[in-house]
């Protein structure tokens, strides 16, 4: 039960795990760069879009770890579905 509880934020292959975890990654940085440079500082903004960077930003290796968690547990592998190449 705990254990469902921790891997929340897992996804089902590690093929998802790494892209949401890059993208969560990659956002993260844009927005603290977009907070810290870009942004006016109007009505506290700024450290809104800081703050929400820094989430993404903290949140990419918990979702990447959560994956390679979830595939070991449950013994699912990225070889188990056919790839469907044109």
């Amino acid at each position: 039960m705990t254990r469902k509880k921790l891997l929340l934020f897992g996804c089902r292959n590690v093929r998802e795990g790494v892209l949401f975890s890059f993208a969560f990654f990659t956002a993260g940085i844009v927005m603290m760069f977009a907070g810290l440079k870009l942004i006016p500082a109007v009505a506290n903004i700024n450290h809104i879009f800081t703050v929400f960077g820094m989430l993404l930003f903290f949140f990419a290796p918990v979702i990447l770890i959560s994956t390679f968690l979830v595939t070991i547990f449950t013994g699912d592998r990225d070889g188990d579905e056919p790839e469907e190449c044109d």
